[in-house]
């Protein structure tokens, strides 16, 4: 069994190492009321994230008295809906979080404001990881500043491992060994499936499944190649097979979480953000993580957000104020650690590691974290994600082959991506 250790607990929040977090009340500091900086979130429907961003905004606004961030949570799906209205409208805030690949989508339109002149003054670019730097990139400047990171990994249910003959320190390396796993922890009399998959018809199908063209050697500017039919037809067969569930073109991470620590999947793909809560929902659930099996070379996802200024913003100085603040090695990871991120600069990593040097899962996460591969930058990322999803959907569902979802897919790439 691996235990949720107080490594985990204190990188990940749960429990006392976030009330550290906590801010003075700006009134009884002695903070005076400055000049209001408006943040966007579309953390309007995960309270968690909110409760988070909250505490950093209250932080910052008992840390001096020029400026007062106000934040407004947005829900996730109409999000960008409401970002691209307030962008004609010519109403939007003064700083937005923004999921990693539709950053370039607004930094190409003009949406965003050029940090580059701000970035190369605060000379700390080069203590950001390559691929969340590389989301804020746009035709050579700079429009955006991560916020954390996160990826995902093979959980694995050590009981229903065990119980199948298989040696849970011997997880699976490959996609044959991944698919005997899968075989042999399947006990359809019990509605027990090997694996949960997530294919639903939203980002979250792509954040899943792109990894597995990746690890096989394909591209999604070559969605029609052996590499890439091959990773869908390995998906297909293990919901053909009965080993992972056919609602997985309806599931999404609340679905195979629950379906996992139910006990009703032997495995899951998912991410640093289940290790606070797993120990509270599923306490008597023994389970391990482990790097994600892969073909020709490993890789994950890399998910997380940025912090982007807005071009129209009425307090850009006040943003970039609050961006040195939040991210600075001073305040560490309390941000990230609240909501189970890890972060994005180097030197706030090395952190994390030395509080985890003794922690096998986060070992895990760290590992993975380096084969994690950026969405984009396209500024229609969304369109692009979007073909993924219905070739998924597609061949999951029995209405295309493999090969006929992804030639399908490939032709309609090739216009998105010129």
């Amino acid at each position: 069994m691996v235990a949720l250790s107080a490594v985990a607990v204190a990188v990940f929040g749960g429990g006392a190492p976030i009330a550290s977090v906590q801010a003075a009340d700006p009134a009884a500091s002695g903070a005076t009321t400055g000049a209001e900086v408006n943040l966007w979130t579309y953390y309007g429907d995960t309270g968690a994230a909110a409760g988070c961003v909250k505490t950093a905004a209250d932080d910052y606004n008992a840390a001096q008295s020029a400026y007062q961030v106000k934040i407004r949570n947005l829900a996730f799906t109409d999000f960008n809906q409401q970002v691209a209205t307030a962008i004609a409208g010519g109403t939007t805030p003064d700083l937005m979080i923004v999921d990693n690949p539709d950053n370039a989508r607004f930094s190409a339109a003009g949406a965003l404001a050029d940090l580059t002149s701000k970035v190369q003054e605060w000379g700390q670019a080069d203590q950001f990881l390559p691929g969340p730097w590389n989301s804020t990139q746009w035709d050579g400047k700079t429009y955006g500043i991560p916020l954390g990171s996160n990826t995902v990994v093979l959980w694995i249910n050590t009981d229903l491992a065990t119980a199948a003959g298989l040696d849970p320190s011997k997880p699976p390396k490959t996609w044959d060994e991944f698919a005997t796993w899968a075989q042999a922890m399947t006990n359809k009399d019990a509605g027990v499936y090997g694996t949960a998959l997530l294919a639903k018809k939203d980002e979250t199908g792509t954040f899943l499944f792109l990894p597995w063209i990746l690890q096989n050697g394909g591209s999604i500017d070559k969605l029609d190649s052996p590499e890439a039919i091959a990773a869908l037809a390995f998906w297909r067969n293990l919901v053909d097979q009965g080993w992972a569930p056919k609602s997985a073109v309806n599931d999404g991470f609340a679905e195979i979480y629950q379906q996992f620590t139910t006990g009703k999947a032997g495995m899951m793909i998912s991410g640093t953000w289940n290790v606070a809560s797993i120990g509270k929902d599923a306490p008597d659930l023994h389970w391990e993580v482990a790097e994600l099996p892969y073909t020709k070379v490993p890789a994950s996802s890399l998910g997380g957000e940025n912090w982007a200024v807005f071009a129209s913003a009425k307090q850009q100085d006040g943003a970039w104020d609050f961006l040195k603040f939040v991210t600075d090695p001073a305040y560490g990871t309390k941000l990230t650690d609240c909501m189970g991120y890890m972060p994005s600069r180097k030197d706030v990593l090395a952190q994390v590691a030395a509080k985890a040097a003794n922690d096998p899962t986060m070992q895990v996460f760290l590992k993975q974290m380096e084969s994690a591969a950026a969405r984009g930058p396209l500024p229609n990322w969304s369109e692009a994600s979007a073909v993924i999803q219905d070739a998924l959907q597609a061949a999951l569902s029995g209405q295309k082959t493999p090969e006929e979802a992804m030639k399908d897919a490939a032709s309609q790439m090739s216009s998105i991506l010129q």
